[in-house]
């Protein structure tokens, strides 16, 4: 369960992709074959879109895997190095929480204003909510690298110590 709970936002895309996938196959069948189109399908991929944007960042953060600008980083010192990577994890921790914040004022007002969807006739605050599920995924993800590298900092002046 642990282990689960270490990967959802992996989880979270795979399933995303595959619901995806799927009622996108079915939709394009439905319009060559059948003539005829199935317009919620739009509604849910974008939907899944936005999460998955989101999602996936958070994915790439947790494993450290954002690009970053080596041309420059590696001709600081070890030091000057650590920081510039404390200082874009903290970017990163602020951007989550921008989203966050943003995506939960959006979506209290798409709810507030009783915006429904133009297919399904569903709550539009309910898929603007993704957005601010995904960036606090990211908040929390860049938390724990920012924590990560700072005890990475205090493991490495333990070692030149002993």
């Amino acid at each position: 369960m642990k282990k689960f709970w270490n990967e959802l936002e992996d989880n979270i895309c795979g399933i995303l992709l595959l619901v995806m996938m799927l009622l996108t196959c079915v939709n394009v069948f439905a319009r060559y074959v059948l003539l005829s189109s199935m317009p919620f399908v739009e509604e849910l991929t974008n939907a899944g879109l936005i999460l998955l944007s989101i999602a996936g960042a958070a994915v790439a953060a947790k494993r450290g895997a954002h690009l970053g600008l080596t041309v420059l980083t590696e001709r600081f010192s070890p030091a000057g190095q650590k920081a510039c990577t404390l200082l874009g994890d903290a970017l990163g921790i602020i951007f989550g929480l921008v989203i966050l914040y943003f995506g939960v004022r959006m979506s209290s007002h798409e709810f507030a204003l009783g915006l429904k969807t133009s297919g399904m006739q569903w709550p539009e605050g309910a898929f603007g909510a993704m957005i601010p599920v995904g960036g606090a995924f990211l908040a929390i993800r860049y938390c724990q690298l920012f924590i990560r590298t700072l005890k990475s900092d205090a493991t490495n002046s333990e070692d030149k110590e002993a």
